[in-house]
C-alpha cells in the first residue's frame, strides 16, 4: 500500500477566531470572479455584485469559491475575519477603504 501526501500551500485566508459562515445567494457578474472577491448588494437588482471600491461600508460579503461569471448563484462568506492581504481587492483601493470596506457587516479584515 502506498501513501499519497497532499501538499498544502501556506495561504492564510482568515485572521482571527471569528466563525466564518457561508451562504448561497443570487449574483450578477459580468465576468468570472476569483474566490475572496469582496461583494456588495446591488440595491436595484437585489443581487450580489463585486464591490466597486468606491464607498467604504458597502461591501457585505466575500466570495467563497471561484465563480464562472455565468451562473446565477454563488457561495459567499457572510461572516468571519479575513487576512487583508488575502482579499482580491479592486485596483487602486486605498488602505483606509480596505480597512473599512465591511463596516456594519459581520465581515472584518485584519
Amino acid at each position: 500500500m502506498s501513501t499519497e501526501t497532499e501538499v498544502r500551500g501556506d495561504h492564510h485566508v482568515f485572521a482571527g477566531s471569528d466563525p466564518a459562515y457561508t451562504a448561497i445567494g443570487s449574483v450578477a457578474f459580468i465576468s468570472a470572479m476569483p474566490a475572496l472577491t469582496p461583494l456588495m448588494l446591488d440595491a436595484t437588482a437585489g443581487v450580489l455584485v463585486s464591490w466597486d471600491g468606491v464607498n467604504a461600508g458597502q461591501a457585505v460579503a466575500v466570495l467563497a469559491l471561484d465563480h464562472n461569471g455565468t451562473a446565477g448563484t454563488g457561495t459567499y462568506y457572510k461572516s468571519g475575519t479575513f487576512d487583508m492581504s488575502a482579499i482580491v481587492w479592486p485596483e487602486d483601493v486605498d488602505i483606509v477603504k480596505k480597512r473599512n470596506a465591511f463596516v456594519g457587516s459581520a465581515i472584518s479584515v485584519a
